[in-house]
């Protein structure tokens, strides 16, 4: 069919329209490899599953947080887990991943998106938070906060399960002359010291805490009063050796005393107060026994 000069016949338009057809597409390729190639440097894990299970896509930040190669997981069926997953790296390095699961499009097929995010410094940073507020930073042992919970916890089960608790409450001699003559750097050392001491002497079971200070404390579950007196024994006699601190040898003794319950409604801090008055009478005893 003849055409005016300047019009277009359906020859010439349907040659213009697959030349629009075929730039579009290689846009859209573009678009895709430049997607793809950003999905696979992320730092994010990135995880494709068909519907029949199989990984059709992994990008080397997945593969890594998941502890393998994209070789291992791409073409295999998906084996990891679809909420949180924790592996470890071939360096050892455990790595703690935070998965999301979305419904998707891959290549015009249904699949399922796993989104990972390596959430191992966070978690790090957020049980070290967690430490520092229920632990004593010179000694590492747990501090007031801690063992307030322990006991409440003790005491409740103490509820369910009637049996005796006991706490004994550890006083350290002459922490304060060790502080004005030799400074308080050594006198954390003193405490650190005194914290392995005590630890080494009680059963697995008890718990050690340091209130601050110059003040210990021994938690007791499930025990008689001549198995804590036995504790109480146990934690003065480790410090009838010497302490050898910063090079100076140092004669650090202990004051304890003890507190007993099977009162599953005795609060904890009447229980310390209990065992801190125990202390101060074995102080006192040993004043009047000294002045003889």
């Amino acid at each position: 069919m003849a055409t005016d000069e300047g019009e277009l016949g359906p020859n010439d338009e349907r040659k213009d329209l697959r030349r629009e057809v075929r730039e579009l597409r290689d846009r859209l390729t573009s678009v895709e490899g430049h997607f793809r190639g950003a999905v696979d440097n992320s730092t994010d894990g990135v995880i494709v599953v068909n519907r029949d299970g199989i990984v059709v896509f992994a990008n080397t930040a997945a593969a890594v947080m998941l502890g393998t190669t994209r070789s291992n997981l791409v073409g295999k069926a998906a084996t990891f887990p679809v909420v949180s997953t924790t592996s470890r790296r071939p360096d050892h390095d455990v790595v703690l991943a935070d998965m999301r699961v979305l419904s998707t499009d891959w290549d015009d097929e249904p699949a399922v998106l796993a989104l990972m995010r390596d959430i191992t410094e966070r978690s790090m940073a957020d049980a070290e938070m967690a430490f520092r507020a229920t632990h004593d930073p010179v000694t590492g042992l747990p501090n007031r906060y801690l063992l307030d919970d322990r006991m409440k916890q003790a005491l409740a089960r103490d509820r369910r399960e009637p049996r005796t608790l006991g706490v004994l409450f550890c006083d350290v001699d002459g922490l304060k002359g060790i502080n004005d003559r030799l400074g308080h750097a050594v006198g954390d050392l003193v405490l650190i010291e005194t914290a392995k001491r005590i630890e080494a002497v009680i059963r697995p079971a008890d718990t050690a805490a340091h209130l601050g200070g110059d003040e210990f404390v021994v938690l007791c579950e499930s025990i008689d009063e001549e198995g804590a007196t036995a504790v109480a024994s146990r934690v003065e006699t480790a410090f009838d050796a010497p302490m050898t601190v910063d090079g100076m040898e140092l004669s650090v003794g202990v004051s304890v005393g003890l507190a007993m319950t099977s009162d599953p409604d005795m609060l904890p801090a009447d229980l310390l107060a209990e065992a801190d008055h125990a202390m101060y009478r074995v102080k006192q005893r040993r004043r009047r026994q000294s002045a003889r």
